[in-house]
């Protein structure tokens, strides 16, 4: 099995086979292949990881890779359908469609049950923008590889951690994510963007502990009555974990006890097991690795993102059973077809008259398409006006909130159903603090904002997009 990381810094392979590592090798390359954590060259990204491939003897065309959880979406629903049951995808997607701010046509949506409930049962739904997909699987495939099966890294480093109770905290270069996994359950996956080279080593530590901090204070402010345990085991992943000066100003700084990485399959003792978290992670997708949930342990998701556009196509049970019995009434009815040739032929005149009057349809169906797009722009006008007074509210609460908490507003827009504006405030608390109130107001989702040195920024375009009855 050969599993594949990218990052914005770096691309690391392994290969594994019974349980065991046998190859590991890894290649950094040029931020430029990437904007805003996002692939921009998928051309020199490709010929990066041809190299690598080659140069280390790794070499095969499935593999299982990562995708960066910059920018994606992940939150646990309840769906009302009884346990036992299949989860209908239209119950999924109602559930989701209530607490994710983002359409469908923006994310690529996957989701698996991962616990019932007297309400139904709950599921786990991941939402990765398309864009980031996209460029990934192009990327490889034009390198010669085909993704079978991609992961989010959060859930590879939970799944590598293998832990019921966990603090799981990945630095890499340009990104770092933070996990908290409980009772066997990812709970919080946050990925934010940084600039390290930025900071001292000082400040390296403080902006990771306070990330830490505010990723639990998260957890607990929904988990009143179970915070989060302060005896949880802290892994730190990644790039940046075999930086000794930094792991040490890290730990004198957070209250959580550091442990040591210890995966459940074999590997060479000189392997940096830390920095290839990810990759064993992937490794261990799908296999009986991890604890059996019968016996007091517990089963991480195990959810494929590769979209089905991207997948080989299968016939299901179904379509090969009516194939069959296709070819079986075909083969019944053949000798009916040498009776009905006469009769066949005498059809051939309304056959003719049929094609007039298909052509005839097709070109009214053509005029019809045409006027679509004004429709669609009437019915967006029209959503607009309906919107009414909520569009006044929420500039009033945008603008009177910006003014009580001393931010400035520098532009704002409305499109009836989102508001974009850009604000800036005196300090970093304060930014906080305006986000914070705007999100309490109750008009709103969650303030969709860049992600670039949050929480540390003072200021930035901020996009809102109103609860409907808001």
């Amino acid at each position: 099995m050969i599993t594949l990381e990218i990052s914005s810094s770096e691309i690391r392979l392994m290969e594994t086979e019974g349980g065991k590592v046998i190859k590991w090798a890894s290649r950094a390359i040029e931020p430029t292949m990437f904007e805003d954590g996002v692939i921009a060259d998928r051309r020199a990204l490709s010929t990066a990881v041809r190299e690598v491939m080659r140069s280390s003897g790794i070499n095969g065309r499935d593999v299982t890779a990562s995708v960066s959880g910059l920018y994606s979406l992940s939150r646990i629903v309840m769906v009302p359908t009884p346990p036992g049951e299949t989860v209908a995808p239209e119950s999924v997607l109602d559930a989701a469609r209530e607490v994710i701010p983002l359409s469908e046509e923006e994310l690529y949506l996957s989701w698996q049950t991962i616990a019932t409930a007297d309400g139904g049962q709950q599921v786990l739904v991941l939402g990765v923008p398309r864009d980031v997909i996209d460029n990934e699987v192009q990327a490889l495939r034009a390198a010669g590889i085909n993704p079978r099966i991609l992961d989010i890294k959060a859930l590879a480093l939970a799944r590598a951690v293998n832990r019921e109770q966990a603090l799981i905290l990945n630095i890499e270069s340009a990104s770092f994510e933070v996990v908290v996994v409980v009772n066997g359950v990812t709970e919080v996956m946050r990925t934010t963007a940084w600039q390290p080279d930025d900071f001292s080593l000082e400040d390296k530590a403080e902006h990771l502990a306070v990330a830490l901090e505010l990723t639990v204070g998260f957890y607990d402010s929904h988990h009143v009555s179970f915070p989060l345990d302060p005896a949880t085991p802290l892994f730190v992943t990644g790039q940046m974990s075999g930086d000794s000066a930094l792991m040490g100003r890290l730990q004198a700084r957070i209250g959580y006890p550091l442990a040591p990485l210890v995966p459940p399959l074999k590997y060479p003792a000189h392997l940096p097991v830390s920095q290839y978290a990810v990759n064993i992670g992937l490794a261990l997708k799908g296999t009986a690795s991890s604890k059996n949930p019968g016996q007091g342990g517990y089963a991480l998701p195990d959810i494929n993102l590769l979209p089905q556009v991207y997948r080989p196509w299968k016939p299901t049970r179904r379509q090969i059973y009516s194939f069959l019995g296709i070819v079986a009434a075909v083969a019944l009815l053949f000798p009916l077809y040498q009776v009905t040739t006469d009769a066949m032929a005498r059809t051939a005149g309304l056959a003719t008259k049929y094609a007039t009057v298909n052509s005839e349809l097709e070109r009214r169906q053509v005029l019809i398409s045409e006027r679509e797009p004004l429709q669609k722009a009437i019915g967006q006008y029209n959503t607009i006006l309906a919107k009414g007074g909520g569009l006044t509210e929420d500039l009033q609460v945008i603008t009177t909130t910006a003014e009580e908490l001393g931010v400035e507003v520098q532009s704002i827009s409305h499109d009836g159903g989102r508001v974009t504006f850009r604000g800036q405030a005196d300090s970093r608390d304060a930014f906080i603090e305006f986000i914070t109130a705007l999100e309490a107001s109750g008009r709103f989702f969650t303030p969709v904002i860049p992600p670039t040195g949050y929480p540390w920024v003072t200021g930035g375009s901020i996009v809102l997009k109103s609860k409907p009855g808001g």
